[in-house]
């Protein structure tokens, strides 16, 4: 995995974000159970897509892994732009919306790096597999 490092840092981000995103929606008294339950599917969505990439990961075959970071990088540029314009349109605070902002850049960013890292390692010519020997300080693999 070390050679994943952006998609590492994209899966983390993702579960970090949305499961705390799930807990947030549980305790807002100002939803109901319908808006409940919708969001906390977006959210579930995220951290789906995030342990798919985990699994691939661990089974780096690079048509799967390929199509698990381009689905969790594509599905989260989509939502952020969609929910910034939404927040933006919206009437909130400021720093609400800055807050919004900064999660959705990352989050679009991490993706885009992540999703660059992976088609790179896919075209290399051991498809982004980790090497037989022990990578070691100094040492060729």
């Amino acid at each position: 995995m070390r050679r994943h490092k952006a998609t590492v840092a994209l899966v983390a981000w993702t579960l970090l974000v949305w499961t705390t995103r799930i807990g947030n929606i549980w305790r807002d008294g100002h939803l109901d159970a319908a808006a409940r339950w919708g969001r906390s599917a977006l959210a579930l969505s995220f951290t789906v897509l995030g342990l798919v990439v985990v699994v691939a990961l661990r089974r780096p075959a690079r048509p799967r892994l390929l199509a698990a970071v381009g689905a969790l990088a594509a599905w989260t540029t989509g939502v952020w732009i969609v929910r910034v314009a939404g927040l933006v349109a919206a009437d909130h605070a400021v720093g609400f919306t800055v807050v919004h902002a900064v999660l959705a850049v990352v989050s679009i960013l991490l993706g885009g790096v992540a999703w660059r890292e992976t088609r790179r390692l896919a075209a290399s010519p051991d498809g982004g597999r980790p090497h037989d020997s022990v990578d070691r300080v100094g040492a060729t693999s």
